[in-house]
């Protein structure tokens, strides 16, 4: 039996759509259903479970689950962490892409990344998101000298300014740059939906026919 992982949320409607398209379509997995264990009949030994996205690396990398689909943050949060966890990238799919970036207030006088870090040698620059490794990663590489992260569990751009200085945000914080005054001064990442196989399974299992199913698609829309 072979265990997969799938996101609930904003990339349900694409992943079915998706997987649907390549005669793996699943029971009870349209956007917006409440069902936690879709069914694919053309797959009677895959057994999936739908989980929150930010949870998908985590039961891949500690082998509850053979595969996962999440988005490359997720991924590439555990991973900043746990560089050796049992997380193997198989594929990206093409669908479900967005970027993270780190966003402050328009009225906070901090609108570069000159600004910020001229700011982080006087006083604690106060970084809030979902991302917490993410944006420890980003403090390192911008090289800020003094600085706090500030884990939460959602809306990390409400906390701009009075609460945090940075907000490191999914792309859909462009819907509040008028209505937050929200200024964007770094790119943090670029993700799509990827296919994750925890290490072991990848070694050992036989997962060659959901792969193969996935690999000969995507040369046909190549060619």
């Amino acid at each position: 039996m072979i265990k997969l992982a799938l996101p609930k949320g904003r990339l349900q409607g694409e992943i079915a759509n998706f997987l649907g398209e390549r005669g793996m379509a699943l029971e009870n997995y349209e956007e917006g259903s409440r069902s936690y264990r879709p069914k694919a009949p053309e797959f009677p030994d895959l057994s999936a479970k739908v989980f929150q996205e930010k949870d998908i690396p985590i039961q891949v990398a500690i082998g509850n689950y053979d595969l996962g689909i999440c988005g490359l943050d997720w991924v590439d949060e555990l991973m900043v962490r746990f560089p050796k966890s049992s997380v193997v990238k198989v594929r990206a799919l093409g669908v479900g892409c967005h970027e993270l970036w780190a966003v402050t207030s328009a009225s906070s006088g901090l609108l570069s990344l000159q600004e910020i870090q001229q700011a982080s040698s006087e006083r604690t620059i106060r970084i809030v998101s979902e991302y917490a490794n993410l944006a420890e990663a980003f403090v390192f590489e911008t090289r800020l000298r003094c600085f706090q992260v500030f884990p939460v569990w959602g809306a990390a751009a409400a906390y701009l300014p009075e609460k945090a200085d940075i907000a490191l945000v999914a792309n859909g914080f462009k819907r509040d740059l008028g209505r937050r005054k929200l200024k964007p001064v770094a790119l943090v990442l670029k993700a799509e939906a990827v296919l994750i196989a925890n290490r072991d399974s990848f070694a050992s299992d036989d997962l060659s026919r959901f792969l193969t199913m996935l690999n000969r698609i995507g040369t046909a829309r190549a060619g």
